[in-house]
Parts: C-alpha cells; structure tokens; sequence
C-alpha cells in the first residue's frame, strides 16, 4: 500500500506541476525584446499578434520589466506583431511563419515620437528556434507538395537525419516515391526502440491496439497541413522516448481554396534488370511495377463567412506490382504445387479515403472543430511472394490474404482564450480500426506447408479479425504573463482489442514433403 500510495503520489504531483509551455504546447510561440533605440529595456510595451487562424483574430500581452514578452499557443499561419507604447512609435512586423511548436523570436526598437506614427518593418521571418530545447521537424504543406517522394509522414520522415526505418510487416524497409502504397513503416532515432513511435491525429492518439507503434488507418496526405515529427527532448505530451507524429488537420477559411494532385505510371515507365545471368539461374519473371496512381481532390471555404467554414477531400490511389518468383497453382484444390508461368502473382493494393472537416466559431472566444475520415484499404494479396516467419516458406497467390482495412475517425475539439493570459483547449477522438485477414475466393483447400519446396499454397495460413475501438481525450489550461508561462493538462487512451481467428476447412497440413513431388521449383526460386 505504501508503495502504490507514493506511486499515485508523484503522478498526482507530475500532472499538477506547471511547466513551460513553450517546451510543451502543440502550437506556435512569439517571443522577444523590447528596447529603444539606445538598447534600454522598455517594460509595459503592448505586443499584439494578428493572424486569421486565430479565432479571437488579435492576442494581445504586455513586456515585463526585463522588456520580455510570450504569446504562447498560437496556430499555424502567418501573423503581423505590432509594438505599441505611449511616447514612442508603434512598429509593425509583418509576414511572421509559424508552424506548429514553433517559436519565432521577434524584437522591436522603438522610437520616440507620435504614437500615431507606424513604423512597418519588412523581413523575412525567423527560420532557427532559440527559444526551445526540444528537437522537431515540422514538414509543411509546401514540403509535401515539392519533395518527390511517397506522401505518407514515413516516406518523408526517412530524410531527416539520423531516422531510421523498421517495418511491421512486409519485406520493404524504404519506399521510393509511394511505390509500396499502404506504409506501414516505423521510424526511430538515436538507437530509439521503434515499439516507442506513437501515432496522433490533432494531438489524439491513432495507436492500434494490436501494435503500440503502428496504426491500421492508412493516412491520406491531403488532409493534414503540417506533420509535426518530435525526435528528441520532447514535450510532456509524450509518454515514450520515441519518434512522435502529430498530424495536424487542414481547416477552410473565409475565401475558397481547392487543391488537386494526381500521378502515374506503369510498366511502360520502368527500366527492365532481369538480365540473361539472372534467366540462366531460373529466375523467368523479376519484380517489376504494374500499375501506380493516386487522386486527391480537396476544397475548403465558408459556410458562413467569419462563422463556420468547412474542409473536405477525397483520395483515391492505387499500387499493383508483379511479384518475382510467384505465380498461381494450376489446380487450387491439388495437393502438390504446380505452377502457371503464364500467371505471375500481383501485389495489388489500393485506398480510399473521405474526410471532412467544420470549423465553427460559436463567439469571439469560443472555437468548436469536427472531423470525420472513413478510410478503406486493401491490401487484396497480402504477404505474397513473403517468406512466413519461422517457417522459411514462400507464398504463393492463393497463401496470401485478402486484407481489408475498414477505418473511421471522428474527432470533436474545442478552444477558448478566456483572456489575453489564460487559454483552455480539450478535444476528444474515437478511432475504429479493422483488420480483415480473408482466406483468397481461390483458396479453396486447407493450407499446406511444403517443407521440400520451401513453398506455402492453397490458402493463407493465418486468417482473423481484429476488431480495435479506441478513443483518446486531451484537456489543457495555459497560464501566459509577459515573460512567463505556464500550462496544465490531461491525456487520456483507451480501448478494446479482439481478435478471432479461423482456417479453410477442417485440417491445416503443415508437412507436404512425404508426398510425391513431380516437379520441383527450382525455375521460379
């Protein structure tokens, strides 16, 4: 009693202890210096940030008397901080970028003169954070949209130095330009465990219940306006030293904007290595691209201008590969495996994703958001061509699954600065994740495992459902002076996981090498 009385002690003391909330909050800072022009301090100055993705559109603070000011929890956007004192010009600087957890430091000389006068300072807005310890890379939209790479956070999350990738599944641990399709990649740093990733949407946690690292929603990139990848000294949202993904939500405005991006290729656009070396040691088919497209539409803009806007979008994306050394049985009921090098296996793979997003500003201090995605995924011959852990077999067509993936997301959040100094912010998140591992419509038979041939075929040998509901809840209160600040809050996951499990038939033979092989496939391997 004694022990868990101390435990339940310091967590008490742990979720009561205010910290800085520029080391911890999920959105942006400005902070800085006031001075005259003779390098004095100047207490008392009044520092206003102006931006449209503030739903107050103006927070205001006032300099300490070390001339040291904070506006803290600021969304991404760009803003316009003002400096005005009595007695002295008022200067302006314009074009300030924040991303999300960003802090851009912005100091003012202020002359004496007419407080009527403004001076307007021109320049280009901080690119290095001075002011915080912890170790992020926010990846913008522009970022998305130019470097020519997969979309997804994993494949632009391998370029920052020192991530390195880990797989949940799959034979793949690097993806070039989307050509795997549904990532399910993990990232680490630092000789971090990659079990430590975690997963957020808007600061609520995707983590499927099956893998605390990994999450069975496919994200479409179209959605989100920034990925926040914390690497290292992370905040005290974060319960492990891993890598953190926080993926934040586009919202539509007062003017309607609307985006549209689609690629493609196929085998017409790719080089052939299957050479003659390769052919004379029986390899007949290589791994080659069959088909790769992606759609994504998305519009944002006013329902009521000022008052409720709206964001929606849609995606649709495709990725089939043939798949070296892997073709259909002649006979899917046969007992023995004989090839038809007329059919070779394919990867096929596509996802389908609508998501929608309100944003309703109920009054000039109260923020209300919804967001809703329905995301469905297959991955229609999983694990083919896949050697099955333990076993050193390889899968044929019929031994792999048809994976489907039936997700939603629906999320509620709400903000409130209730004055220049305090800012309340919760928001709450109910994830359904599915796994659906089905037997092949071909695989008619009982698996069988041939331990001669080192080949796996007539059905998968592993087929569920795992049935995961999770929801997560945030709550926060940010206490913000001129040169100090303070914040307090909550997290909270939980969940169900259950799993089913069942097999083609009556009997699984798991030792084929007793019967009589007539053909051995030494050609495909």
């Amino acid at each position: 009693m004694v022990r868990w009385n101390s435990r339940l002690g310091l967590m008490v003391c742990l979720l009561l202890t205010p910290a800085l909330a520029s080391a911890q909050t999920a959105g942006g800072s400005i902070a800085g210096m006031a001075r005259d022009t003779t390098g004095a301090v100047l207490p008392g100055v009044t520092v206003e940030a102006r931006s449209p993705a503030l739903i107050e559109k103006v927070r205001t603070v006032v300099s300490d008397g070390a001339g040291r000011y904070t506006i803290t929890e600021l969304r991404p956007g760009t803003y316009t901080v003002t400096f005005t004192l009595a007695g002295f010009s008022a200067v302006k600087r314009e074009g300030i970028e924040l991303t999300t957890g960003f802090t851009a430091t912005v100091n003012a000389d202020l002359q004496v003169g007419d407080v009527s006068e403004t001076i307007t300072v021109l320049g280009q807005s901080s690119l290095v954070d001075s002011k915080n310890v912890r170790q992020q890379v926010v990846l913008t939209r522009n970022v998305m949209d130019t470097v020519p790479s997969g979309r997804s956070f994993q494949n632009l999350g391998v370029l920052i130095p020192g991530i390195v990738s880990g797989l949940v599944v799959g034979s793949t641990p690097q993806d070039v330009g989307g050509q795997t399709g549904q990532n399910f990649m993990t990232l680490a740093i630092h000789g971090g465990k990659h079990l430590d990733q975690r997963i957020e949407v808007d600061g609520m946690s995707m983590t499927a219940w099956s893998r605390a690292d990994s999450s069975a929603v496919v994200f479409a990139d179209g959605n989100f306006e920034e990925y926040s990848i914390d690497v290292a000294a992370k905040s005290a949202e974060s319960e492990t030293g891993g890598v953190r993904i926080n993926m934040i939500p586009k919202e539509g405005g007062n003017v309607f904007r609307g985006a549209f991006f689609g690629n493609v290729t196929g085998t017409g656009l790719q080089s052939a290595n299957l050479s003659d070396e390769l052919r004379r040691r029986g390899l007949a088919d290589a791994n080659r691209l069959k088909a790769l497209w992606t759609v994504n539409a998305t519009l944002g803009g006013p329902i009521l201008k000022e008052k409720l806007w709206f964001f929606a979008g849609y995606t649709y994306s495709r990725n089939d590969q043939y798949v070296a050394g892997s073709y259909f049985n002649k006979d899917p009921a046969a007992w023995e495996f004989v090839p038809d090098f007329t059919q070779q296996g394919v990867d096929d793979q596509y996802t389908r994703d609508v998501s929608g997003r309100l944003t309703w500003q109920a009054s000039t201090r109260n923020k209300f958001t919804a967001f809703v995605s329905n995301n469905y995924a297959c991955h229609c011959h999983f694990l083919i061509g896949q050697i099955t852990t333990g076993t050193g077999t390889f899968k044929s067509p019929d031994a792999s699954s048809l994976f489907l993936i039936p997700n939603q997301i629906y999320q509620a959040t709400w903000s409130s600065p209730v004055t220049n100094r305090i800012l309340v912010e919760a928001g709450t998140s109910y994830a359904l994740q599915i796994l659906e591992a089905n037997n092949r419509p071909e695989a008619v038979a009982s698996t069988i495992t041939d331990t001669g041939l080192n080949i796996q075929y007539r059905a998968y040998n592993a087929p569920g459902y795992s049935y995961m509901p999770i929801s997560s809840s945030r709550g926060s209160v940010s206490y913000v002076t001129g040169s100090h600040a303070a914040k307090v809050g909550f997290s909270f996951v939980t969940g169900r996981y259950r799993i089913d499990s069942f097999n083609l038939g009556d009997m699984r033979s798991d030792d084929a090498s007793n019967l009589p092989v007539r053909f051995r496939f030494a050609r495909s391997l």
